[in-house]
């Protein structure tokens, strides 16, 4: 037996409607939250897709459901991404989808009814490869980094944003009716990748977010002004830290914005359980806390990293107290029962060469980690480009 292309989009549909509603009920009986109700969005906007495309496929009068389809489709992959950056504890960034969603409107209704089903079809895709993009970027950072059903999530976003970046070159190159297109490309080849990828995306938001009701990590916790981990949270290191590098400024005094990243946080949590990644969590912030000086500043913004801001005379200060660091932190094992030994990447970042301004010394001591981070972790990197150089 065949199926032609209408018919897979119909089934395709169907799935989409019943992933959709099952996410959709359970998030307004059981899980109320944030990133549910973003993601709740891109499954009801997924329902909407297959209701624009539907009703073309039964009336090609209804040259406006196209319009209504293309938009909803964009909305529905940009509501993953913006659903992912409030998982992450991030602002949502839904202006950006729908602004996008306007652009696609706009272009899929120009032709009118001479447009077909093909109207605004390459703008369209290469909006949700962006979304599709943005979204599998995000799905490997903060929270969902250190989740396999985030990674999983952004295998499938990656997945999206390559298929339809192939379609739409090939669209613009050859046509709907070219070989490449009608090979690779058409309606059915891309309802059979739809119903593999819903199921998927489905399952792995539902799983995130079930266990993200009290599975938070101890750097997503706070506490007053600090983390569940016992340093400043993020907030609250970010107003000390500006404090003291405004006062230093006027006294011409030095000081070093160290940045720390537990190496291989996911993969602890992954072998071990979240609790022994929580565990490796809290040990690094008491490692810091007795080996810093005494009247640094440690902040917490978000799962493994880390940023302390210590008066030092010289960067050969600031690399001496980040060698005391990784010295106390391969003192022992994270746990009797898991003979694990930590290890981190620091990053180093001084006023001499960055000026008083916090956001371009944590910049810079966040670009010497990727550094570390990229030559295998457990080291050091100082970096001594300033922002303006770079720019020059």
């Amino acid at each position: 037996m065949q199926l032609d292309g209408p018919t897979l989009q119909m089934i395709s549909g169907l799935i989409v409607i019943l992933c959709g509603v099952s996410f959709i009920f359970n998030t307004a009986l059981n899980r109320n939250d944030p990133p549910g109700r973003l993601w709740s969005l891109a499954f009801v906007a997924g329902i909407m897709v297959a209701v624009g495309y539907g009703v073309y496929i039964v009336s090609d009068e209804a040259w406006w459901s196209i319009t209504f389809a293309n938009v909803s489709l964009a909305v529905a992959v940009g509501a993953l991404w913006s659903g992912s950056r409030v998982y992450n504890g991030r602002s949502s960034g839904f202006a950006v989808v729908g602004g996008l969603a306007l652009v696609v409107a706009v272009i899929s209704l120009l032709p009118g009814a001479d447009g077909g089903e093909w109207a605004g079809a390459a703008p369209l895709w290469l909006v949700v490869a962006l979304m599709g993009a943005l979204g599998g970027y995000e799905a490997l950072r903060g929270r969902l980094r250190r989740n396999v059903n985030g990674r999983i999530f952004s295998i499938v976003l990656f997945v999206v944003a390559i298929f339809y970046t192939g379609r739409a070159i090939a669209f613009i190159v050859g046509g709907a009716d070219s070989a490449t297109f009608t090979t690779y490309f058409n309606s059915g080849t891309t309802s059979i990748l739809n119903m593999g990828l819903i199921v998927t995306v489905c399952i792995a938001t539902s799983i995130l977010r079930a266990e993200r009701v009290g599975s938070n990590a101890v750097g997503d916790i706070t506490v007053g002004i600090h983390s569940a981990a016992g340093v400043l949270s993020g907030t609250s290191f970010q107003q000390a830290a500006s404090d003291h590098l405004q006062r230093a400024e006027r006294a011409e005094l030095g000081l070093a914005v160290i940045g720390a990243d537990i190496d291989n946080l996911p993969e602890i949590n992954t072998a071990f359980g979240r609790v022994t990644g929580d565990e490796a969590i809290a040990r690094f912030a008491d490692t810091l806390r007795g080996s810093a000086p005494l009247m640094a500043q440690i902040g917490h913004p978000a799962a493994g990293r880390f940023y302390v801001l210590a008066a030092v005379g010289s960067a050969t200060e600031a690399l001496t107290i980040v060698q005391r660091m990784q010295n106390a932190l391969v003192d022992g094992p994270l746990g009797e029962s898991y003979q694990i030994r930590l290890t981190a990447s620091f990053g180093i970042a001084d006023t001499f060469d960055h000026g008083y301004d916090l956001a371009d010394l944590t910049a810079a001591s966040g670009r010497a980690i990727d550094i570390v981070k990229r030559r295998g972790g457990n080291d050091i990197a100082v970096t001594t480009e300033s922002a303006v150089a770079r720019e020059a």
